[in-house]
């Protein structure tokens, strides 16, 4: 259910989050950075709420801690998760199909994907649409695994013919494995999968009005936009510029 209700103010009120534990720049494990941390981030102080403890999980144990109660809300939740409420978009993501240029592979749509062997990331499934969906049903050679890391590497390993994943988590991790690779291959990317917009799903209601409207008032500001800004540059850690 998508919440977009006005709320009452609340002062100095805790929420925690839980997200994937694989989605660097985003959020950075054991780190208070991060394109989407700091995001977030400001927009709870905007509304009086401090952001409470993260929790990086699988994408499956994730949902599991939202739904049971032991955390207050999932960052980047699918868009049909029963039984919980949903904010408005935080940000948008970009999934695409990355492969290497020198396989020259012909991906035109969606349909294409079933004859060569692919890497989704965990649960990708729920998220890239229903023509998707049901390709990944019957596609014989599919597989999902939840370190996107690792899906850049069976890439220019040479493992897997070609990969989804979303824009800046490629683009990040390309630069990281750079030293660990014997070839810098040109990549193809197609963009088959409409803009993700990211929502936040906490299990009480009362909660995600209130995340909801912190992000209203994130987005009203020049501060959002800035934020996007210096992550195109590398730059994760805007402390300086959420004071």
């Amino acid at each position: 259910m998508l919440i977009n209700q006005p709320v009452f103010a609340y002062h100095d009120k805790t929420i925690s989050f839980t997200t994937s534990n694989s989605i660097e720049p985003y959020f950075f494990v054991n780190e208070k950075r991060g394109l989407q941390y700091e995001l977030l981030s400001a927009a709870l102080s905007m509304n009086n709420i401090l952001l409470g403890e993260v929790t990086f999980a699988t994408n499956l144990r994730a949902l599991r801690l939202v739904k049971t109660k032991k955390t207050d809300c999932i960052i980047n939740s699918p868009s049909n998760s029963d039984g919980l409420f949903l904010t408005q978009s935080l940000i948008e993501y970009q999934n695409s199909v990355f492969f290497l240029n020198k396989n020259k592979l012909e991906i035109d749509e969606i349909e294409d994907l079933k004859n060569y062997s692919l890497v989704g990331f965990q649960n990708a499934h729920q998220y890239l649409g229903q023509e998707f969906l049901a390709l990944s049903k019957t596609h014989n050679n599919y597989h999902e695994i939840a370190n996107q890391k690792n899906q850049v590497l069976m890439l220019f390993g040479e493992r897997i013919q070609a990969i989804i994943l979303e824009q800046r988590i490629f683009d990040y991790y390309r630069r990281q494995i750079e030293n660990q690779i014997k070839s810098t291959y040109e990549v193809t990317k197609i963009t088959l999968f409409d803009q993700a917009p990211r929502y936040i799903a906490c299990h009480d209601p009362d909660t995600a009005i209130l995340v909801n409207e912190a992000i209203s008032l994130l987005k009203q500001t020049n501060l959002y936009q800035q934020i996007l800004l210096n992550a195109e540059q590398g730059e994760y850690d805007m402390a300086e510029l959420t004071k």
